[in-house]
């Protein structure tokens, strides 16, 4: 085994957690923008306004499907690219806030104009202006967001530190997707949402206020004086080629069950918050600016969640929590085909606040715990790569699953009248999170916490 004495150069101030949690808030904010706002935009429920693209391209290939299967494409070979090269780095401005700073303002960007296709109608130029942007900007996201997360193992390689810290990005999370979903329809979308230059107003906003936020930790977190430092006894960053080191990535045996688990709940997780609107639209028969009613509660039991987290995986370990997590969360979007009151459905997603506080807060833990064993195991610094590959397949999830929910909708039907197409979609979900569940029970936790304790 390589000896391993790295340490870190500075501890974290309270003032560098809170710029370093900042730029996911932003992330997260335009994230959460276009996978809950793109497909209503564009294809919104069938008596709700003008569809922008056609529903099926090619027979009965459903066009969102199809071009978020593109962008997926391009950044199956761009996402390990740019892993590769963030961790062979040796920038001066630091090998992650290199990369940080050159997608910043091109993934704010992008985020926005996704939000503004060219026509007002049903066009072929509409869906090749949704095929790019959204290329783009899932290929800006690999820039900004795999070297941003592989700082967490760096900046905190202790395994209680990481925990505390991906709490805090968690929480940070939860204020993106809060106001996204909450505050910022409650401010711009005082026609229910109907109106398209509403909601473009909004996308135009939040993008601002992304790009304000993911520059924070580029201009104030020290890459250089707080992540480790190596000794003379190992490599600092990797030596590895492109393909040497997705073959080692892919090949740790830790890694594999915990990624398949946590690609499978974001699926889930991902279908889910592209339903919102249509439930709260169709199934409850409200207009959109009421999302907040289900969302609210939903982010205000998972913030009251996050300071018992720490306890909870003492207590049943993080492998334990997320399978917890998904049982749980499963059962609950079990019930969506039977909410029809919009009370009832504040209750459900009240209750589901715990298990996402956990699925927020816990993976980036789990993976920097499979970050740090790999090094320790290697001698390798390879953390873009895993968060890379991570982001790689969550893309590709986030892709499948809102392609997956429009086909679902648009066969099945998405009006009040017939709304089998978006009652379905809970119940799928849950059939998702108990994949998922099983795939966490095969990770490894005793084994990556020994490598990690193992100094050599």
């Amino acid at each position: 085994m390589t000896a391993l004495a790295a340490v870190p150069r500075a501890r974290l101030s309270l003032f560098d957690k809170l710029v370093y949690a900042a730029g996911n808030t932003g992330n997260v904010l335009g994230y959460q923008l276009v996978t809950t706002y793109v497909l209503r935009l564009y294809a919104p429920p069938d008596d709700k306004g003008t569809a922008l693209i056609p529903a099926f391209l090619a027979g009965a290939i459903p066009t969102y499907l199809l071009l978020n299967l593109i962008a997926r494409g391009f950044d199956t070979f761009w996402d390990p690219i740019v892993a590769n090269w963030s961790d062979r780095s040796k920038h001066r401005f630091g090998r992650r806030r290199a990369f940080m700073l050159a997608g910043v303002f091109p993934l704010a960007l992008t985020g926005g104009l996704v939000f503004f296709p060219p026509t007002a109608a049903s066009s072929l130029l509409n869906v090749a202006w949704l095929g790019a942007t959204l290329t783009a900007y899932y290929a800006m996201f690999s820039v900004y967001v795999a070297p941003y997360l592989a700082l967490l193992p760096e900046i905190a390689p202790d395994k209680q530190e990481n925990t505390s810290l991906s709490t805090l990005l968690a929480a940070a999370a939860l204020l993106g997707a809060l106001f996204v979903m909450v505050v910022a329809p409650a401010l711009f979308l005082g026609k229910g949402g109907d109106d398209r230059v509403e909601l473009q107003t909004m996308a135009g906003a939040l993008a601002v206020l992304s790009f304000v936020l993911m520059l924070l930790p580029v201009v104030f977190v020290d890459e250089r004086r707080l992540s480790v430092r190596a000794t003379a006894s190992e490599t600092a960053p990797s030596h590895l080629g492109l393909v040497d080191s997705l073959r080692a990535t892919f090949a740790d045996r830790a890694f594999l069950p915990y990624v398949f688990g946590y690609t499978l709940y974001f699926f889930a997780f991902n279908m889910i918050s592209t339903g919102v609107p249509f439930y709260v639209e169709v199934l409850m028969g409200r207009p959109l600016a009421e999302v907040g009613k289900l969302l609210g509660p939903m982010f205000g039991v998972a913030a009251l969640a996050f300071p018992l987290l720490g306890g909870l995986t003492r207590r049943i370990s993080k492998k334990g929590a997320m399978i917890a997590s998904a049982l749980v969360f499963g059962g609950l979007m079990a019930l969506v085909p039977v909410v029809h009151d919009v009370r009832i459905g504040m209750v459900i997603f009240a209750l589901a606040g715990v298990p996402v506080a956990i699925f927020m807060a816990i993976p980036n833990a789990i993976l920097a715990d499979v970050c740090e064993a790999s090094t320790r195991r290697t001698g390798e610094r390879r953390e873009a790569m895993f968060f890379g590959a991570q982001g790689f397949l969550q893309k590709i999830s986030l892709g499948v699953s809102t392609g997956v929910f429009q086909w679902v909708k648009d066969a099945l039907g998405s009006s009040a009248e017939k709304p089998l197409g978006v009652q379905v979609t809970g119940p799928l979900a849950t059939v998702i999170l108990l994949l998922a569940a099983l795939a966490f029970a095969r990770y490894p936790e005793a084994r990556v916490t020994k490598e990690m304790e193992d100094r050599g």
